[in-house]
């Protein structure tokens, strides 16, 4: 089968940048027997390499690059960006096609809405069924974080394309475990949500079993601090409004006078960094470090003593969450500790070793006593909690 995956801002290696899902499904896909290309964009702002517009074949997976706007930190440049993806990947639909072949079956994953009317189009162009997956609710997810209110004109743009989604839709996949009632009262009709969350590759499992052959300066550094009786408590992520990184701060400030073994590695990036630097800038617990490859983020998490995320209290997070960096965690870090409502936590409870209400920095900072105080939670049965996410199972949930 001939699939096409939409994805403005799809990742992987060779410099794509952090949104790795789609290249692990089509690989997934590929080693299935079908026949999937990457549509994406030419730049974006997660690009940490150049790319060219047209056909280009990175591992085992065929991408197709749209040729889009670059733009720098102003939020006009990024939206005329999302904006123009619809429109070429119409005039390049052709090109694709012959390519790649006429697709069977067209998936828009959704960074933003704005192309999926465009894609709609070019399903039934070509008979072909139509798809979309949902990464995150638009617009709620902007009013709910505070970014902009209901009432802005923008807001009701991307309400209307939402609707339009989910009635054109043969099927919406989303990455949200709960989110089935709100898109029905949106006007999804019934029995077209299916739930298919983030997941980790296979080749990443396999990984965990084998011995961590990387060297790096972190890495070192967490060594000796830990042979100083250091307990080390990473976070490896973004750094934005939604990641409630002040809570873990917080945390770690309560913990500097009770608690001094414990230590935080933060590493990451994100609109929220300096804030966080600032905030923490008295404190002889915590440090920042620049992002890392993938590998040498696995590498520091198997040195670490333990994970930590945290979500805020939002009734957003009743929907579900998906963060990537959870199933890594769970993978390669003795434990993980997470901050969040139970309801968010559906379908991931044994992926951390521990729960804990969100919003509250003293109750962070027990629970992560708690954790590094318990044993290690044993590799097998990590690798077990994992595997149910694989993207070979995922890409196989999709076919189904």
């Amino acid at each position: 089968m001939n699939i096409w995956l939409l994805h403005p801002f799809a990742g992987g290696p060779a410099g794509l940048g952090r949104h790795w899902r789609p290249f692990w499904l089509a690989d997934a896909w590929t080693r299935m027997g079908h026949r999937p290309v990457v549509v994406s964009a030419k730049f974006h702002h997660l690009h940490q390499e150049p790319q060219t517009a047209g056909p280009r074949r990175i591992g085992n997976v065929d991408f197709w690059f749209l040729e889009t706007p670059r733009y720098g930190d102003g939020s006009f440049g990024r939206l005329w960006n999302n904006l123009s993806f619809g429109p070429r990947f119409q005039l390049s639909a052709t090109r694709i096609s012959e390519q790649f072949g006429k697709p069977d079956l067209i998936i828009a994953s959704t960074p933003h809405l704005f192309f999926v009317s465009a894609a709609e189009r070019v399903a039934r162009r070509f008979d072909a069924k139509f798809w979309v997956e949902v990464r995150d609710l638009w617009p709620e997810s902007i009013v709910a974080l505070g970014l902009l209110p209901a009432g802005h004109p923008l807001m009701r743009v991307i309400g209307s394309k939402e609707q339009q989604a989910y009635r054109d839709a043969h099927r919406v996949v989303c990455l949200l475990a709960n989110a089935e009632a709100h898109m029905i009262s949106r006007g999804l009709p019934g029995g077209r949500f299916v739930w298919i969350p983030n997941g980790v590759s296979d080749q990443e499992i396999r990984s965990a079993l084998e011995p961590a052959n990387i060297s790096h300066p972190i890495i070192e550094r967490i060594n000796r601090m830990r042979e100083q009786g250091k307990r080390v408590v990473l976070y490896a992520g973004a750094m934005g409004p939604p990641n409630a990184m002040e809570v873990v701060v917080d945390a770690a400030a309560a913990l500097a006078a009770t608690n001094p073994e414990i230590y935080f590695v933060l590493i990451g990036s994100g609109i929220s960094r300096a804030q966080l630097e600032q905030r923490a800038a008295k404190l002889p617990n915590v440090e920042f470090q620049n992002e890392v490859e993938r590998p040498v983020v696995h590498a520091i998490l198997r040195a670490s003593d333990c994970a930590v995320v945290s979500f805020h209290k939002n009734a957003l997070y009743d929907h579900g969450i998906s963060p990537n960096k959870l199933f890594d965690y769970c993978l390669f870090a003795p434990r993980t500790v997470i901050a969040c409502e139970q309801k968010a936590l559906t379908g991931y409870e044994d992926l951390v070793t521990l729960r804990c209400a969100p919003d509250d920095p003293a109750t962070l900072a027990q629970a992560l006593i708690a954790a590094l105080q318990g044993p290690e939670q044993p590799l097998d049965q990590r690798i077990a909690a994992t595997a149910r996410f694989s993207y070979s199972e995922l890409a196989a949930r999709y076919l189904a």
